[in-house]
Order: structure tokens, then C-alpha cells, then sequence
């Protein structure tokens, strides 16, 4: 069976509210025990699959999960078991059968989880949901991970009802979207216990300890997107705004404290920073496709962009205090502690916000609800509205043209008739619309891609025959097209594997790091220059900074000046 639900993290300060909002009197308790299973070298978890047996109550149930066919849908295999006996035979003739045959190793315990749900269903015009709060721990070895999660499962209807439900409650209680499952995060804490009990025979297990809790909560990067030649621009862009969005969201979740808040602060500046990528990939995307996949609705997208800014004013701070004001104390610069910077929001402040929380909710739904069919394209509607009646009155019946007639003699003469004549005997054409719509667009993706790729590299080549260098803001406008276009051939790249764009991308890369630091000089500069009057001292950093600029911008101009005019695929 497959399953549709969508996971929502629970705050320490609305469990109580939202276990009340749960336990209504229709409402179960039901207490459940987990092991999950895999190999030493975790080759299911490697390949997306989840094995468990969980004592429901009285009842053992084995359970496997596989992903489905989008964010928030797994195929489920369920089986009542007379004990805590794993068998995989039950697996024969089905999809896990391939992946659980091939194993190389035998299965183990990995980790543990033992919560208590809370569960009910709730009706609403669009669908059937079954709304369920867990609360308990997921462990293995001596780690323990909190779990407090409400979770809205599809039990009838369409996938819309989760979504509507699930952000009315995100409003209410200030809700958190989790896209780690349970099997995700007990995969990553078995993978931490395994290696610290590893070291203890070390010299130094807790430094190891250490390493291991930080790796668990290590920043998310980017990774290659999945897709294929075989896929329309829609289904393209449905693939690559998950990868974006999960990058998002695991880099979010440090930053909101989710499970660590009031325990210990994991997030750092350099989940600002993979978090931002990820949004700015997700906006280099909808560029990228805006003329031949659908989109997003405008809204949305222009969400991104209030976000983006909310982040980046957190961003720029870091860098400034990391990078560039020991660069300033070292010429000289007294250091200066300022006020304003507590009016900045932190960003877990803006990462646990309802309105960034919704947002991420909005997306995935634009994610599982999109219909993966291309839009056409403007010319060919207006093509089909004009041409297809000509066509209808052009019809002739076959047996009304003489054989030796021309053509046009015929058509001439068909169109001669009256038009009682004309209704009674021509047809209209016969048009057979396809049960599912053709997912492969006219014009490969791979040429679509290469097209605007192209047209993104002739307009940063071609960018001061429009811009004026003295303006700093075309600089900045500048360095953005370089790393729009560096994450639209990211996009080419996992679309053509073999593609050999090496020496482009070098260059490219080249420019966008010479423009980086020209922008956090630009950035630092202007955050000094608005605070001469109250701190005469930062005059000094004014004209520290704007001699740098200058020079920066000369490394800009030359890094540009290396990109050839034309990519060459």
C-alpha cells in the first residue's frame, strides 16, 4: 500500500497544547516499540528503504518502507508477525524483493524507537485524515534522540485535505516541518553510536563523542539533482525543487533547534550559509525553467525573495565578524563593539517563525500537488485557436472528390456548397486525447537547457555594454547572474552526466569567488559608512575598505574578462 503524510515537528512549548488538541474523546492511545534493521554498511539505508518490526499494543507488525512518487508518499508493506521475528520472505514478488536479495551482509538491530501516539481521524470536505502525536525517543547505543511529531496521514481523499489541515495547525501552535523521518534520523544516531563505541578503546573517546554529535548535526550541502532525459521541464523542476527543499529544510532544522532546543545550540553560520544556497538554487531553477515548465504561483516566489533578504542580513553579519573585521583590527582598526547588532533577528529566530515555517509547507505541497504536464507555449495556442477552424471547414468528405479532380478544384467546390449541405455532410476530424497527457516535450530539455544557458553567458559577458562601473550595484547584479548561471549548470550537469564542461565551470568558479569578495567588502563597507557620525573610529574602516574595493573590482573585471563568449557543450 502506499501511505501520504505530512510530518510536523512539535516544539517544546506546544506539546501540551497540541497532545490536548489530539486527545479528544474520540481519540486512542497506543504504545509503540520499534527495531529497525539494516546492514553494518547500511546498504538499505543507502538505497531509501526502511525495515522494522513494532510491537503495536499487543500486536508485532513488520513493516517495510520504500519511497513513492513524491515528498510525502512511501510505499507501505505491513504483516502481522507472532513475534518479534523478522522474515523476509514475505518480500518475494514484491519492489523490495531486488534491494533486500542483493545484500551483500546480513541484517542487525541499528536503533530503537519507543514512543507513545495519540491518534484520531478528522474529516474535512476534502479528504479523510488520521491525525496522530508521537512522543518518546529514538535510541541506539547510549544516544537517545527526542521525538515529538504530529503527523497528518491521507486516509481518504485528496492529498490537499494534509496540507490544508496540517498548515492550519502550523499556524495555530507554531509547528516546524521535519523531512527526516524516524528510519533518518535513527540511520545517522546508529551510525554516531557505532562509532563512538568504536573509540572507546581510544585514547580519546570523548573527542570522538564530540566529533560524532557535531557530525550528526552538520550542515547539509548541496547534492547532485536526480533527474533524467526521459523527464519534461515540469518534472525537471518538480525533481530539482525537492533537493533544494530538503537542502532547506535539514539546514533549518539546527537553526530552529528542532529536538535540541533548551538542551544544546547546534545551529552555526555555516547552515545561513548552505541554507541560502539552497534558496538561491531554488530561485536559479524557477529562471532557469520560467518559459517551458510550470512554476510556482507568483506569490510564492516572491516569498522566497523576503526570506532570502531575512537570512542574508545574518549572513553578511557573520562574515563581516569572521572574515573581514580581523582583517581591519589587524591594520589597525580599535575594535568597536556596536548596539545595532542585537536588532538584527538571529536566524534561529527567523527559521522557527510561522511565516518561514508555512512557506516551506507551501512548497513542498507545490511539490506533491503540480501536475507534471509542460504549459504550451503561447505561439501554439494561438496557432491551434486560428488554424483549427480553417481546417474544420476545409474538411471534405473522401467520396465527394472526383479522382481526377485537382485539389484545390475540389476544395473549391466542397466550399461552394450551401450550408445546410456543408453541415449535413462534413465531419470534423477525429481527435483522440490521450488517458495520460505526453510527458516529452517537442524539444529535447537537454536543448532547451543549452539555449538559456547560453543566453545567461552572453548577457555576464556582455554585462558593462548596458551597466556603468561605477556603480557598485552592477557589480552586485553582475555577481548574481555568475551564480545563477553557476546553478543552472548544475542542473545541465545531472541532466547530461557526460557532459565535459570543465573548463567553463572552472572560470566560472574563478569569477564567482573574485566577485564574492568584493561583495563582502562592498557589504562591510557600507554597514561601516552608516556609522561614522556615532563612531568616528569607523572612518578608519571606510577608507581601509574603499581602498580594497578598488582593487577587488580590478580582480573582478580581469576574472570576467576569462570567460569565453559562448559555452561550448
Amino acid at each position: 500500500m502506499s501511505e501520504q503524510e505530512l510530518k510536523l515537528h512539535v516544539p517544546i512549548h506546544a506539546q501540551k497544547t497540541v497532545e490536548k488538541a489530539v486527545r479528544t474523546a474520540r481519540a486512542e492511545e497506543l504504545p509503540l516499540r520499534a527495531m529497525y534493521f539494516d546492514t553494518p554498511a547500511r546498504e538499505l539505508a543507502k538505497a531509501k528503504v526502511a525495515i522494522r518490526l513494532r510491537l503495536e499494543g499487543t500486536q508485532w507488525v513488520q513493516t517495510l518502507k520504500m519511497p513513492g512518487n513524491n515528498a510525502i508518499s512511501k510505499l507501505e508493506l505491513n504483516h502481522d508477525r507472532p513475534g518479534p521475528i523478522l522474515d523476509l520472505s514475505l518480500y518475494v514478488g514484491t519492489p523490495a524483493q531486488a534491494v533486500l536479495t542483493n545484500l551483500d551482509n546480513p541484517l542487525e538491530l541499528r536503533y530503537e524507537t519507543d514512543v507513545v501516539r495519540v491518534f484520531r481521524k478528522h474529516r474535512v470536505a476534502k479528504g479523510i485524515i488520521e491525525i496522530a502525536y508521537d512522543r518518546g525517543v529514538i535510541r541506539s547505543g547510549d544516544l537517545e534522540l527526542p521525538v515529538s511529531e504530529v503527523e497528518f496521514e491521507l486516509q481518504n481523499g485528496s492529498p490537499e485535505a494534509i496540507f490544508e489541515v496540517g498548515l492550519r495547525w502550523l499556524e495555530k501552535y507554531k509547528l516546524q516541518l521535519d523531512l527526516r523521518s524516524k528510519s533518518h534520523r535513527g540511520d545517522a544516531l546508529a551510525t554516531a553510536a557505532q562509532n563512538i563505541k568504536q573509540a572507546k578503546t581510544s585514547t580519546s573517546p570523548q573527542i570522538v563523542r564530540t566529533s560524532e554529535i557535531d557530525r550528526f548535526w552538520a550542515p547539509r550541502k548541496a547534492r547532485p539533482y536526480q533527474i533524467n532525459k526521459n523527464q519534461n521541464a515540469t518534472q525537471a523542476l518538480i525533481a530539482t525543487t525537492e533537493e533544494c527543499l530538503e537542502q532547506i529544510c535539514f539546514n533549518a532544522g539546527p537553526l530552529a533547534e528542532i529536538d535540541t532546543l533548551g538542551v544544546v545550540s547546534v545551529g552555526r553560520p555555516e547552515h545561513v550559509h548552505q541554507l541560502r544556497i539552497g534558496m538561491r538554487r531554488l530561485a536559479s531553477n524557477w529562471k532557469l525553467f520560467g518559459k517551458i515548465a510550470t512554476l510556482p504561483e507568483p506569490e510564492l516566489r516572491a516569498e522566497l525573495k523576503i526570506h532570502l533578504g531575512h537570512f542574508g542580513a545574518t549572513r553578511d553579519l557573520d562574515v563581516m565578524l569572521e572574515t573581514i573585521v580581523p582583517k581591519l583590527e589587524a591594520a589597525g582598526m580599535p575594535h568597536i563593539q556596536f548596539e545595532q547588532h542585537e536588532s538584527v533577528r538571529t536566524a534561529q529566530e527567523i527559521a522557527q517563525s510561522v511565516a518561514f515555517q508555512s512557506w516551506l509547507v507551501k512548497l513542498l505541497k507545490w511539490t506533491v500537488l503540480t501536475p507534471a504536464i509542460d504549459p504550451i507555449p503561447a505561439t501554439d495556442e494561438a496557432a491551434e485557436v486560428t488554424e483549427a477552424p480553417a481546417a474544420m471547414d476545409m474538411a471534405i468528405d473522401v467520396e465527394d472528390v472526383d479522382k481526377h479532380t485537382p485539389l484545390q478544384e475540389s476544395t473549391t467546390k466542397a466550399a461552394e456548397k450551401s450550408p445546410k449541405e456543408n453541415t449535413a455532410n462534413s465531419q470534423p476530424p477525429l481527435l483522440i486525447i490521450p488517458l495520460i497527457p505526453s510527458t516529452q516535450p517537442k524539444v529535447t530539455l537537454r536543448k532547451q537547457l543549452e539555449a538559456q544557458l547560453n543566453k545567461w553567458n552572453k548577457d555576464i559577458v556582455n554585462h558593462w555594454k548596458t551597466e556603468d562601473k561605477n556603480d557598485i550595484e552592477a557589480y552586485h547584479d553582475l555577481r548574481k547572474k555568475i551564480k545563477r548561471m553557476r546553478y543552472g549548470l548544475n542542473v545541465y550537469e545531472a541532466l547530461h552526466t557526460d557532459s565535459n564542461l570543465g573548463f567553463y565551470v572552472k572560470r566560472l568558479a574563478a569569477a564567482q569567488e573574485t566577485f564574492g569578495i568584493l561583495n563582502d567588502y562592498s557589504t562591510t563597507h557600507t554597514f561601516y559608512r552608516q556609522y561614522t557620525d556615532a563612531y568616528p573610529e569607523t572612518w578608519f574602516a571606510v577608507g581601509w575598505l574603499s581602498a580594497n574595493l578598488e582593487t577587488c573590482k580590478k580582480h573582478a573585471d580581469e576574472a570576467l574578462k576569462e570567460l569565453p563568449k559562448r559555452i561550448k557543450f
